[in-house]
């Protein structure tokens, strides 16, 4: 007996641990066709430049969280607070920008004898002789207008309680396929915002039978209308488990799966919205189309130790610098990932140049592209002076009745809130901030910049 209930525990730690690991991903691997499409895009600005180099374009994507809930209040379990997700978007924009958390961990000689025997570009390697770790030029911002005009209370935040939809709950569907046919058939066309504006993330709750955080739709490519697989304009964009999204380490307050979490699952998401596949081509050594990322043998999981299954792929051959496990594009936990290459940050610029879901994204000063400090967020009768500012502003608002004055960062995180109109802003620090005016009957949003020079 005592065997017996060693083993039943020694399952159910097993379980757990499982639990905890996971970072899996139902995103299906685009086809060949689309792939061969994708390729000739990449090789077209090579073809047509004469030096051979490709122009690279600054990208600033709204983004939208549809957070779906059963009525629980805001702070309560799936109706997780914006603290939650405005640390996921640090995270992304740490990520993406080339500045990934743990990216000091990247050892010294990282796949040198990759970059020296495979010929890789001068472009694609760091001045260590690594293969470098990109910055995307593609940044992400809370949405401040939502899908029909009107100003957010809370920047990038979209609550929906399922129950007052008629919706079922997430958690009630075990298995990949219904949960994807519940998702594209009712969540997302009901709740979805124009796709060419925004970047749409749905999370929610999900069962236990299912071990995977997200699955995110595969761009759109110009002349591939109707291919199987491809997103559509009532479901492109991203699903995560609620519990995966947002940093354990930035904040800590939030509901989290494991204290391992810190916003990689969503990156790993946005990396196949903009056309990334797996580090291991969702093969035995198979074709990631990245020349400057190693073969794998499969995905792997938890904390590896570089160099990694160094000899696992002979064609061509990983020998001796291994897989690279810290790309974002593999499934170890989020501590160890924490870098992109320069082959896959140039799939993602040419899908956001040519996907008709992804090259009008940013256009709309649907948030945080800065033009002018006094660039208007929606439909305005406020005013805030002086701006610039180092120490106090005050808020004009015509014949509007100010309920509420909140600062928000770029982060959509409230840093002030209060009912006067005269705020002193001489302790935050440098930077552009929001300010959203609640009124009796509408919400109003500006720019505010803090300069302390």
């Amino acid at each position: 007996m005592r065997i017996i209930s060693l083993s039943v525990l020694l399952q159910i730690a097993n379980l757990a641990n499982a639990q905890v690991d996971f970072i899996g991903c139902a995103t299906e691997a685009p086809s060949i066709r689309w792939e061969s499409v994708l390729q000739g895009l990449i090789k077209k600005p090579l073809a047509e430049n004469k030096h051979g180099k490709t122009m690279t374009s600054h990208y600033v994507i709204p983004v939208v969280f549809h957070v779906i809930h059963g009525g629980e209040p805001v702070g309560a379990y799936p109706n997780i607070l914006q603290q939650q997700i405005a640390s996921q978007v640090t995270i992304i924009n740490q990520d993406f920008s080339g500045n990934g958390y743990n990216a000091a961990n990247y050892p010294a000689a990282a796949f040198v004898n990759w970059a020296n025997n495979q010929k890789i570009p001068l472009a694609n390697i760091d001045q260590n002789g690594r293969i470098k770790i990109a910055d995307f030029n593609i940044e992400f911002c809370l949405a401040t207008i939502d899908n029909n005009g009107n100003s957010l209370t809370e920047p990038g935040i979209n609550r929906i309680n399922y129950l007052q939809e008629g919706w079922v709950n997430p958690n009630k569907f075990s298995t990949q396929a219904t949960m994807k046919s519940y998702l594209d058939s009712i969540i997302k066309p009901q709740s979805i915002w124009d796709v060419k504006k925004y970047l749409n993330v749905w999370i929610t709750d999900k069962s236990t039978l299912l071990n995977y955080a997200g699955v995110s739709s595969v761009p759109p490519l110009s002349g591939l209308p109707d291919l199987p697989g491809n997103a559509t304009e009532s479901t492109d964009g991203i699903w995560c488990f609620t519990k995966a999204v947002g940093s354990y380490t930035l904040f800590p307050a939030g509901t989290y799966v494991s204290t391992f979490i810190d916003g990689r699952t969503l990156t790993h998401e946005i990396g196949h919205y903009l056309g990334l596949r797996h580090i291991w081509g969702d093969l035995a050594c198979g074709n990631d189309f990245c020349d400057d990322t190693p073969p794998a043998s499969a995905e792997n999981t938890g904390t590896p130790v570089y160099p990694l299954n160094a000899g696992s792929c002979a064609s061509p051959s990983n020998n001796p610098d291994g897989e690279m496990f810290m790309n974002f594009m593999d499934y170890t936990r989020g501590p160890s990932k924490y870098m992109f290459t320069t082959d896959q940050k140039t799939r993602a610029q040419t899908v956001m140049l040519n996907s008709p879901f992804r090259n009008q994204l940013g256009t709309h000063n649907l948030c945080g592209t800065i033009n002018s400090t006094n660039d208007v967020i929606g439909p305005n009768p406020i005013a805030v002076f002086p701006n610039p500012s180092n120490n106090h502003i005050q808020i004009g608002a015509g014949k509007q009745q100010i309920l509420r004055i909140k600062i928000l960062d770029r982060t959509g995180l409230i840093v002030k809130e209060t009912t006067s109109s005269s705020i002193s802003v001489q302790e935050l620090p440098a930077g552009v901030y929001f300010v959203l005016v609640e009124g009796v009957n509408q919400n109003f949003s500006t720019k505010l910049l803090v300069s302390h020079h």
